[in-house]
């Protein structure tokens, strides 16, 4: 019998679901860098980034996890957590 596909089989497919996440409820600022899988869970883990022009990743903001099988996310901030955390970098950059 052989497995069932999985909804997220690659790093890049991973990334993409989370850029489409960002894009949709954030904006351009926000930068999903290199998913890591994660066997425990068996999910991806990809790390999300403040990043600008003049400063590329400046800050790690968050990790938001997808689940390998379905797609799913199983862990992430929410778009207003994600956006106080941005205007405290922000703050501290003034």
């Amino acid at each position: 019998m052989q497995a069932p596909p999985l909804a997220v089989p690659d790093a890049e497919s991973a990334r993409r679901i989370v850029s489409r996440w960002l894009r949709t409820n954030i904006g351009d600022a926000l930068y999903p860098a290199e998913p890591k899988f994660v066997e425990e869970s068996f999910a991806w883990d990809v790390p999300v980034w403040f990043s600008t022009a003049s400063e590329p990743m400046a800050a790690l903001l968050a990790d938001v996890y997808v689940s390998a099988t379905t797609g799913a996310f199983l862990g992430r901030p929410t778009p207003e957590e994600l956006i106080a955390r941005l205007n405290h970098i922000n703050s501290k950059k003034e």
